[in-house]
């Protein structure tokens, strides 16, 4: 871990938070208990031996909290009440990325995976109409790494969405083709659906239906808009149901 040497507040919370791959482990942990595969696929570049370490100084830290899994091997990863406190920082370097650095990501940091599954968990499950949606994704412009993964599939069925790199067999309501670097500034809110349309980085075709879904739970803006991501889980509806009982209770 990093030692500046000073006992100023700043530089003892630097100590722990500014580490390199720090604040993206963190970041995963907001949305909930990870496994370490979990953690290894929502930062492919990080090396094994590199997220064990990083994960026993938060640990040491008193910021992460380990516990062993309830049925087979391994172990969860969870924040701990002080490292409950980062989240706002984690919302705060979200707020002023797109801020001040947006659009200035490369072909290498393009991943469609983290695209696919970063739109998934800002879907609110109370937001999932009844029946089922198959919405498939066809991507173009993949950096090496990635190809042969230009196809993915959402199923839209309650209680969640289910991300497929395999077609899942079910009749497909509406196809989504795109530019992988457009889609991804399309999903951060750095472009709009009126220009990326405009100019053929991204078209729609099939269920009008589909497609509207789609935007609606994902939050495809039509023009350029700073967009608030959410850093933490969503509650369940029985944590709602429980939450508007003691609201009346209390009322």
């Amino acid at each position: 871990m990093l030692r500046y040497g000073q006992f100023c507040p700043v530089a003892q919370a630097a100590e722990i938070f500014a580490d390199r791959w720090t604040p993206l482990i963190l970041r995963e942990l907001c949305f909930g208990a990870c496994t370490f595969g979990g953690l290894l696929s929502a930062m492919p570049l990080i090396s094994r031996t590199m997220l064990a370490q990083r994960l026993k100084e938060l640990a040491t830290a008193e910021v992460v909290a380990i516990e062993p899994k309830t049925r087979g091997r391994g172990y969860l990863y969870r924040l701990s009440p002080a490292g409950e406190d980062f989240r706002p920082m984690i919302e705060m370097l979200s707020v002023w990325g797109q801020r001040w650095v947006q659009g200035r990501f490369g072909p290498d940091d393009l991943d469609p995976a983290l695209l696919m599954y970063g739109m998934r968990r800002q879907i609110d499950p109370l937001e999932i109409p009844p029946g089922r949606t198959v919405i498939r994704f066809e991507f173009r412009g993949l950096p090496k790494r990635c190809r042969g993964r230009g196809y993915w599939w959402y199923v839209i069925q309650r209680p969640a969405v289910d991300v497929c790199l395999r077609d899942p067999g079910f009749d497909v309501d509406a196809v989504v083709r795109a530019d992988l670097a457009a889609f991804t500034s399309l999903s951060l809110g750095y472009v709009g659906l009126q220009d990326a349309l405009g100019k053929g980085q991204v078209a729609f075709h099939g269920s009008e239906r589909a497609i509207s879904l789609l935007c609606r739970l994902t939050r495809l803006p039509q023009l350029p808009t700073l967009k608030q991501f959410r850093f933490a889980p969503f509650p369940t509806s029985d944590d709602r149901l429980r939450e508007t009982e003691h609201a009346v209770v209390n009322a």
